[in-house]
Parts: structure tokens; C-alpha cells; sequence
């Protein structure tokens, strides 16, 4: 087997040897410079940069990051070249040198040229406003000919002409026309309405924000208004431009929910009453029984509280039979109201 001689060659196995010995040490070589290149195993914790001084943050973490600038933007109320948004997002996990992409503020606010109101409805003035990124101030009623037209635009006061540049965000006052006729306005039912509503909700109605009194200190998103003054009634009636004045509390300690389920059925009651033609005298009385109720639940968690909180139902009475209502789908009530439970305080 003149082959396979080799096989008894000691120089052949020395050469093989030597063979898987370059192999193996050029595998680990290989292995031990991907790792150096890929930082296997080495991440850093993005660190919390948002509201840091944007070239403090670069001179500080140059070494671990490459900052990519994306984009500045004004933000009122923030520190000027400070560190908006950043992504990856504080905590992450990352190999140093990763890009770290940043949106920080502008020294100078973003500018927009004033809109001409002017002769506008004031729900036209609020939409327009809104798009270019501006929102009302208060409204102003002076004698004018035309209801809820708008009649001058000011800024802190002083009347801005169209084409002006303006701070994006500003507030704008809205002198608006009284009209030649009814002065008054009804007020709206804010309560169960998000913070973020509320202002814009007055002042579709013609009304202006009073006294905003926080029950409860929570995120925007948890406020609602619990109480308005003055209260919401069918006939409540005030001058246009008034101050209604609201007190916010958080939905986590006050059940909105339950709140908006009661004046759902309110409403759907009252909707079955004109259906069947009952008098308005009648639909009046039932409304203000319920606004009463929803006045003075407390709508608490509190188990203690949800116990006598449910003793507050409407009350059989035999000299009320008008309110026997068949459509029991709507409320599940006693359909009776006791006049002297609600009204003697």
C-alpha cells in the first residue's frame, strides 16, 4: 500500500501539527479581534440627558456617544439649548460609540405671522387661532351690532395687526360684538370635563375662565372639573363674556365614570319625557332633581362612603304619579320623586 506510506512519515505529522495549530490560533485571533471590534459584552446605560445643556452633554459623553443633532425647536417654559428629546431613551442599554440622536430647544422662539379676525364668528377666530398654533386669551364683549363677531385682536392688551409676527403659543384677546338682542348666554356643564377642555369649552360659549381651584395636584390627564361656579342648571342664564370659576380633582379619587353614567341617564330620561310630551315645568323638576344628586354624591371610592352614597335614589311619592315612566331600559330608579328630599336642605 504504497498510498498510504506517508502515514508512517514522522515530517507528516509534524506538518499537521503544525497546520491545526495555525488554524486554531488563527480562529481565536479572528474571534478575539470581532471581539474588540463589536465591544461584545461591553454596553453602557444611556443616561436621563433631557433638560442638560445640550454642548454640556457632548463634552461630557463625547467618549461613550456620537451625537447626531436632528432638529431645535422652541419650548416655551424650557431651558433654552437644553436637551429635548433623545433616542435611545435613558436606561437603554448600548455599545459605546452608538449614535445617540438629539432634539434640543432654540435659544429663539418659533415665530408666526398674526392672523386677521377681524369680522370672523369667534368659533371662526378659535379654530383659526388653533391652526396657526396661537390660542385665546379672554374674550371682551363691547356694544357692536353682530353677536360673538369678532371685533379687534389684541396681545398683552395692545391691539396686533394683521401680518405681525408673533411668539408661536401666544395668547390672543378677542374683543368680541355684544349683538342687538338677548345679552345672555347659557353655561355649559363642565363637570366631568378634562382640564384640557375646559377653557375651550367657555369660550365657545362665550365665557371667560375665573378662579381654577386644584383639589387634588395630578398630571393634566387625571384633572377634571368636580364643581363650577356658578352651577350648571337648563335655565342658568348669565352676561355674555362672565367668569365661570372650576375646581379640578383627580380621577383617581373622584369616579368620573360613574359621574357621566348618572348624566347619561339623567339625559336619557328627559329625552323619554319630551318624547311622550310630558310639560316642560315637569322635565325642569326632573333635571333639577338630578343635577341636585350629582351635586351632593360624593362619587367616592371610599366603600363607606359608596354605601350611604346610594341611599340617594329617587323616593316613591303617591301625589307625583306623573313621572311612572314604562321605559325601564333607561334607568332602573323608582320612577317617583319625593319633592320635599330634595329640596329641604
Amino acid at each position: 500500500m504504497k498510498a498510504f506510506r506517508f502515514l508512517k512519515d514522522k515530517w507528516f505529522y509534524i506538518s499537521l501539527a503544525i497546520m491545526v495549530l495555525l488554524v486554531v490560533g488563527g480562529l481565536m485571533l479572528t474571534f478575539k479581534w470581532l471581539d474588540r471590534f463589536t465591544r461584545h459584552g461591553q454596553e453602557l446605560v444611556v443616561p436621563d440627558m433631557v433638560g442638560m445643556n445640550y454642548d454640556d452633554a457632548v463634552e461630557h459623553y463625547q467618549d461613550s456617544y456620537t451625537f447626531v443633532l436632528i432638529d431645535s425647536i422652541y419650548v416655551k417654559d424650557f431651558p433654552d439649548g437644553a436637551v429635548y428629546q433623545q433616542n435611545p431613551a435613558p436606561g437603554s442599554k448600548v455599545k459605546q460609540g452608538r449614535n445617540l440622536y438629539i432634539l434640543r430647544t432654540t435659544i429663539a422662539p418659533e415665530i408666526v405671522p398674526m392672523p386677521n379676525l377681524r369680522n370672523l364668528s369667534l368659533r371662526q377666530a378659535m379654530v383659526t387661532l388653533n391652526t396657526v398654533g396661537l390660542k385665546v386669551d379672554k374674550l371682551e364683549f363691547i356694544e357692536y351690532f353682530a353677536r360673538n363677531a369678532v371685533v379687534e385682536q389684541k396681545l398683552k392688551d395692545e391691539v396686533i395687526e394683521p401680518k405681525t409676527d408673533v411668539v408661536k403659543g401666544s395668547a390672543i384677546t378677542l374683543v368680541v360684538g355684544l349683538g342687538r338682542g338677548d345679552k345672555n348666554t347659557n353655561v355649559p356643564d363642565l363637570v366631568g370635563v378634562n382640564i384640557a377642555e375646559v377653557k375651550n369649552s367657555l369660550n365657545n360659549a362665550s365665557l371667560n375662565i375665573g378662579t381654577e381651584v386644584f383639589v387634588d395636584t395630578d398630571d393634566d390627564e387625571f384633572l377634571f372639573v368636580s364643581k363650577m361656579d356658578p352651577d350648571y342648571t337648563t335655565d342658568k342664564m348669565v352676561p355674555l363674556g362672565s367668569l365661570v370659576n372650576v375646581w379640578y380633582k383627580s380621577s383617581k379619587n373622584f369616579d368620573f365614570d360613574w359621574y357621566r353614567r348618572e348624566k347619561l341617564r339623567r339625559d336619557s330620561i328627559v329625552e323619554v319625557m319630551r318624547l311622550k310630551r310630558f310639560k316642560q315645568d315637569t322635565i325642569d323638576y326632573v333635571i333639577d332633581s338630578f343635577n341636585y344628586i350629582l351635586k351632593h354624591r360624593s362619587f367616592s371610592f371610599d366603600s363607606l362612603s359608596r354605601i350611604e352614597d346610594m341611599q340617594m335614589r329617587y323616593q316613591k311619592s303617591d301625589d307625583f304619579d306623573i313621572l311612572e315612566l314604562d321605559n325601564s331600559d333607561y334607568f332602573d330608579y323608582d320612577y317617583k320623586i319625593d319633592t320635599t328630599y330634595f329640596y329641604d336642605e
